[in-house]
């Protein structure tokens, strides 16, 4: 059977359903966003709209980097995969919003640094360098706003790049080789520009927090999330318009990265926590304090199990990296472990002295609100572009796992 015999639309696709979902979604979200700025309760408000943009910013960096090295490393099992990936760069544009939004009225809720001028800006960081080059002269307003602009409009850019080269070849183009190259350009911006935009929204939630380690961890954590929602879009459309498209052999691939990578972001984890204990300076070592007490410390507990020991204990066997049931189990777990995860990060620096838990009501909604607007830009553009790429002669190939011999 030819592919295009194959994507024909199966009568009775439930797209509709989850759009209307994700549209109640958005609304909810909105709705629990201003009825918290209306009763006074602002800075629980732009924290939870700060953790709910991790969701498709996370996400979008997570495929960039999938869809980019896999292209430069010219490997073939994704192909069947591309398009569904190139979708889940959709949520860009809610990344920009929510940036938008902080940047002009929801900063100084959430950043102490950020309205403080003169020499309490300086005391905050404790700026007492000779040469001037400290860390108060980086944290400014105006600087952070330029740079997460430029960094968004960067990640836009290669986003188009990347669609617009994936386009030209559904129209019969060649265009592996460029598109190597741009992905090698991409996986080398993407990492200095991710690194830096979860310093200035992450890490500067503790003006003097360092670390070495910050933005691979949450690197890990982006790409983590992006596999497991990977997957379940690739098992839900696997019963619809990709029927026949995406084999056992793709789902076992997709098993085996789930748990390479939770291998990699438990190792990424230790590391960050062994190189802050073994300096025990006082301006890392408070930021796991603060994180480790009133609940904290076992909500970071309960994370390492269900991000790492889960997806190791299920998916360890061959044969169960390719049962759904299995996969859909360990994605589940893996989009709570991180929801817990980015909770973790920002929730202690608003109430360090009472537990404040990923499953707190307001933040969810919110988180519900940007999750439900990234479904509906991923649907749209699957809609406009379909769910599989064209034009690849590799792909059939793929699909009927001839590279495997």
């Amino acid at each position: 059977m030819s592919v295009d015999q194959q994507l024909k639309p199966i009568a009775g696709h439930p797209g509709s359903r989850l759009r209307a979902a994700a549209f109640a979604m958005v609304v909810i979200g909105v709705v629990t966003f201003g009825v918290l700025l209306a009763v006074d309760d602002a800075q629980r408000a732009w924290s939870g709209l700060l953790q709910g943009m991790l969701i498709p910013t996370f996400i979008a960096i997570g495929a960039l980097f999938f869809i980019s090295v896999h292209s430069v490393c010219g490997a073939q099992w994704t192909l069947p995969l591309r398009r569904l990936m190139e979708g889940l760069t959709s949520g860009l544009p809610i990344t920009a919003i929510a940036f938008i939004a902080i940047a002009v009225a929801g900063g100084g809720y959430l950043y102490e640094w950020v309205h403080v001028s003169g020499d309490g800006h300086h005391s905050l960081f404790h700026a007492n360098r000779s040469d001037g080059m400290d860390k108060a002269h980086w944290m400014t307003q105006s600087r952070w706003i330029a740079t997460g602009s430029m960094i968004i409009a960067l990640w836009l850019g290669l986003r188009w790049l990347l669609l617009r080269l994936s386009l030209r070849q559904d129209a019969g183009a060649d265009i592996a080789a460029v598109h190597a190259r741009l992905s090698i350009a991409t996986l080398m911006l993407v990492a200095v520009s991710f690194t830096i935009f979860c310093w200035d929204m992450l890490l500067s939630l503790h003006v003097n927090f360092v670390s070495t380690m910050w933005g691979v961890y949450c690197f890990t954590s982006a790409v983590q999330t992006f596999l497991a929602v990977l997957v379940l879009f690739a098992l839900w459309l696997r019963g619809g318009p990709l029927k026949g498209v995406i084999q056992s052999h793709t789902l076992h691939d997709l098993g085996t990265w789930i748990l390479a990578w939770s291998c990699f972001c438990a190792y990424i984890g230790f590391s960050q926590y062994l190189v802050v204990y073994y300096a025990n300076l006082d301006e890392e070592t408070y930021f796991f304090l603060i994180r480790s007490q009133h609940g904290y410390g076992a909500a970071y507990v309960a994370e390492v199990v269900i991000r790492f020991l889960v997806p190791f204990t299920v998916l360890m066997s061959q044969s169960m990296r390719a049962r759904p049931a299995a996969l859909v189990t360990v994605s589940v777990a893996l989009l709570l472990g991180n929801w817990m995860d980015w909770s973790w990060i920002v929730m202690p620096a608003f109430s360090q002295n009472a537990y404040r838990g990923f499953y707190d009501l307001p933040t969810v909604l919110i988180g519900a609100g940007c999750a439900g607007a990234f479904i509906l830009l991923a649907l749209n553009f699957w809609r406009r572009h379909g769910y599989v790429l064209k034009g690849d002669a590799r792909l059939q190939p793929t699909i009927n796992a001839e590279h495997l011999n």
